[in-house]
């Protein structure tokens, strides 16, 4: 089913878009058949005059693309395309500007960031001091003794590299109850201890446990979420609601060239809510889902199978099941990514932990993976694993080999490692011969390097989500942003601009300017392959999406400025003009810089 057909308005925008459209919008399905002089039928769209990335195997760069019936119809010279055009074709003059395939965003959380904005909005903050002014203006607007939650904050992109202090709670807010979250801990103002119900010496909490200050104050609660969220009471809202402001994040995909999109932590719920949209008509990215949970056996993954009653690659071209994927070690925020040496006292103290000596969290040993990953791979089913830390990586793949020599088969099954934050040599190379894929995550290399350098040290920030390993290795590897939290693709808590990832996969820079492994940087076009060919291929959907080639989708994106030339420094400023999706105009940008 294809989305729904958009009323194309005549805006001045900064290119020209010529219509040429007499008798008004082209009707699907008219005009179809060949002419008695043999010509095939006309385009219901052509986009001429441009630099069009095709992204096919040779990266041809061609002048215009002819689109029917929601796919490449034809590319080639304007010469060639011009010929396609016929009395109801919608003629888009390109006056030079770039059109690449649509991108493919291989790792975000689309419902998640509905359900999380519709609440409240995010704000990205830097520093203490912008936490306080935040807590400060929220204070204002809710009323006395209602419970403040401070905007997810990584400490590692704070200025001071820590969490808040009590007293600097206190400063900003008495007359509410103050929730700081990060890394596994929770920092509070006194009045929300209060409400919490921490006392001298009590420091045991359902599920957590209360550090204090030298002075015997409490500092922080380790733990214990599923309690404080109880504290906390949230506003409940329909599905038609949170379905209407996932529209609004479809929205923001499109307006930076998103077409398609992975769930990447996923119920059956939420697959539901997306056939529901793609049958009223409302969808306009394609979806593949994930579907994460835990499992403690084969057994287990057998039983579910038959539960869910689907398999990867059921559903159609908009709303298709993808992987299962289990949670494998933490992360880099959390302070629990699992790595081939102890934390040490500095990256301990980082993280508020007891034992210098911890080397991270993991979840699944070997034999129980290996055994997860058989029974998947005999029921259909692709696998794809949460694995952040270098250590994390080998023990997925030891488990990968032993699962494959009971069932070779498995290596073609296009298994996925997702985030992957520090690739070794050994493990790239192994991911490679066992058909391994990957989704990491350049945004978080751009906003969190710093404090990497300044916790890990400089040798693990120039490996921090090392494209260039991978892509040397063979593998292919997704840009995705793992988006979460927040709308605006670059501020939101997970920047999901393809853009800014592909700045960071070319330019290697951080928001500081500094680089840390120049030897992780790639090519131009190399790059572009990480947000269209690769996360293809992950899908297997290489057939018909990632590339401008005839018979593929329509998807695609007319760029601000030319991605090859611009100077480097430019390429996260690149915007979208005009985004289709299906042959369908789906975000347009209007002078102004209005949709």
């Amino acid at each position: 089913m294809r989305s729904p057909l958009y009323r194309f308005r005549r805006v001045e925008v900064p290119f020209a878009v010529a219509i040429l459209l007499a008798g008004g919008p082209f009707a699907p399905g008219a005009a179809r058949a060949a002419d008695p002089a043999g010509r095939p039928p006309a385009a219901d769209t052509v986009l001429l005059g441009g630099k069009i990335l095709t992204m096919d195997r040779e990266a041809r760069i061609v002048q215009a693309v002819a689109v029917r019936d929601g796919r490449i119809a034809a590319v080639g010279t304007d010469r060639k395309i011009r010929n396609l055009a016929g009395p109801k074709t919608r003629v888009i003059e390109l006056n030079g500007k770039t059109v690449v395939p649509g991108f493919i965003a291989a790792h975000c959380h689309a419902v998640g960031v509905a359900r999380r904005t519709i609440d409240q909005p995010h704000a990205e903050l830097l520093s203490i001091a912008e936490v306080q002014d935040w807590i400060r203006t929220r204070a204002k607007e809710l009323p006395e003794g209602r419970w403040i939650r401070v905007p997810r904050t990584e400490i590692t992109r704070l200025e001071e590299l820590r969490h808040p202090t009590r007293a600097e709670l206190d400063a900003a807010c008495t007359t509410h109850p103050v929730l700081f979250s990060a890394a596994r801990k929770h920092a509070l103002n006194s009045a929300g201890f209060r409400a919490l119900g921490v006392k001298p010496g009590s420091d045991e909490l359902p599920g957590g446990r209360v550090i204090r200050d030298a002075d015997g104050g409490p500092r922080l609660i380790a733990l214990g979420d599923a309690f404080i969220e109880e504290q906390i009471p949230k506003p409940e809202h329909s599905e038609q609601e949170i379905r209407a402001f996932l529209e609004e994040v479809h929205r923001r995909y499109n307006s930076v060239g998103i077409t398609s999109i992975f769930e990447r932590a996923s119920e059956i719920d939420d697959y539901r809510m997306y056939e529901a949209l793609r049958d009223a008509g409302r969808l306009n990215v394609r979806m593949t889902q994930t579907f994460r949970t835990s499992f403690a056996s084969g057994k287990a993954v057998e039983e579910y199978a038959r539960k869910l009653g689907l398999k990867t690659g059921d559903g159609d071209d908009w709303v298709r099941v993808g992987p299962l994927k289990i949670v494998v070690d933490g992360g880099i925020h959390w302070g629990n990514t699992y790595l081939r040496e102890p934390y040490g006292e500095k990256r301990a103290r980082f993280y508020v932990l007891d034992d210098p000596r911890y080397r991270g969290d993991l979840h699944y040993d070997v034999e129980r993976m290996a055994d997860i990953f058989r029974a998947a791979h005999r029921l259909g089913w692709q696998l794809c694993t949460h694995i952040t830390g270098d250590a994390g990586v080998d023990r997925v793949l030891d488990a990968l080999e032993a699962a494959a020599k009971d069932e070779p088969g498995i290596v073609n099954r296009r298994f996925s490692l997702t985030h992957a934050y520090f690739p070794a040599t050994d493990s790239a190379r192994r991911a490679h011969a066992l058909g391994v894929g990957l989704d990491t995550q350049p945004n978080l290399y751009y906003k969190d390097s710093r404090a990497i350098a300044a916790i890990y040290g400089e040798d693990w920030a120039a490996r921090f989500t090392g494209v260039g390993e991978w892509l040397r290795a063979g593998v292919p590897t997704a840009l995705a942003g793992d988006h979460m939290v927040g709308l605006d693709p670059n501020t939101a808590m997970n920047a999901y601009n393809p853009f800014l990832m592909l700045h960071v996969a070319v330019v290697r820079k951080n928001r500081e300017g500094k680089t840390y492994g120049p030897e992780q940087k790639v090519g131009r076009i190399e790059a572009l392959r990480c947000v269209t060919n690769h996360p293809a291929w992950l899908e297997f959907t290489e057939d018909r999406k990632g590339s401008l080639e005839p018979g593929k989708f329509a998807d695609l994106a007319v760029l601000d400025r030319d991605y090859l030339a611009c100077p480097e420094e430019e390429i996260k400023e690149i915007g979208v003009v005009l985004t289709m999706v299906d042959g369908r105009v789906v975000y347009q940008k209007a002078e102004g810089g209005q949709q």
